[in-house]
């Protein structure tokens, strides 16, 4: 199956442009910020919290970085106007990363001091590696003004239960995934099997130390499974949540967890950068390619049946 996933990125870049983002659109929220609203707005009326994400990363100037960084403020006020139930999740280097520390770090507390004028709640997403480090340091300096952010930990990488060790107590709050970027494999495991202990190994530490933990995975085995040792340990509600991307097929599932009193929270990412993001995350994630050439081929076939 990991095969023909790959061999169909292969086929992706040759389609119209147009056509791919009528098939990618259930994993992108909308283009506008109102779009992407509407649809957290019918996302909370499903019974689903939200993190929102404005697609892009790696800005070239100054200007792009505040840009970014006062439309991400605004979002902190409709959020709050609308009574949504969602928060924001960042990449640093959409917000200047590349371009300094001081810059990212000017924009960083900008966005941390709106977080906390509502009471709301701040994720810095984790990027690749070269980044790492930088990125729990600036976790940490935003922390000393506001306590309600969080971070990312990614469970392919060999570090992520030495940074869990150091960082995780009572008031720590980290989403865990499994890590989508291409990366040495001197600094990441590369066994599937591997890569779900050390994701179970982070999620368990993370609670047994009271720390609120985000289960970000479309992997039902984990789901399933991390489910069943919250239970048997009686892990509390309040103490963490699912969280899965915008648009992928888990309905079932989802329903069930709800049904059940968990939260879940939906990743929406959205904005104009969407068909590059759609294509480096199928390259970065070939799983992702079955889910749209196989809503393609649906497609095609009630076309012409």
């Amino acid at each position: 199956m990991k095969l023909i996933n790959n061999l169909l990125i292969g086929i992706i870049p040759f389609f119209p442009k147009s056509f791919i983002k009528i098939f990618a659109s259930p994993y992108i929220a909308g283009i506008t910020d109102d779009e992407m609203l509407s649809t957290v707005a019918n996302l909370n009326q499903e019974g689903y919290d939200v993190a929102i994400d404005i697609l892009g990363e790696h800005v070239n100037t100054e200007k792009e970085a505040t840009e970014i960084t006062n439309r991400y403020s605004k979002l902190y006020d409709e959020i709050s106007s609308r009574a949504l139930n969602a928060n924001l999740s960042i990449k640093l280097t959409h917000i200047g990363q590349d371009l300094g520390y001081d810059v990212v770090k000017n924009n960083l507390m900008i966005l941390t001091e709106k977080a906390k004028e509502h009471k709301n709640f701040l994720r810095l997403d984790m990027e690749n590696s070269p980044y790492t480090s930088e990125t729990i340091k600036l976790y940490k300096e935003a922390l000393e003004l506001y306590d309600n952010v969080g971070i990312v930990l990614q469970a392919y990488m060999h570090r992520s239960i030495s940074d869990m060790d150091s960082l995780s107590n009572a008031s720590f709050n980290c989403r865990v995934c499994k890590g989508i970027y291409i990366e040495n494999k001197d600094i990441v495991y590369d066994d599937y099997q591997k890569i779900r202990e050390n994701y179970i190994e982070l999620v368990k530490m993370g609670l047994e130390r009271g720390s609120y933990i985000g289960i970000a995975s479309h992997d039902e085995y984990l789901i399933n499974y991390l489910y069943e040792w919250i239970k048997n340990n009686s892990i509390p509600k309040t103490q963490y949540e699912f969280q899965v991307l915008h648009g992928v097929p888990m309905k079932k599932t989802l329903e069930k967890l709800l049904k059940e009193g968990n939260k879940i929270r939906i990743y929406v990412p959205y904005g104009d950068n969407w068909y590059d993001y759609s294509v480096r995350r199928l390259k970065e994630n070939p799983k992702m390619a079955g889910y749209i050439i196989s809503n393609i081929v649906k497609r095609i076939f009630y076309f012409y049946k």
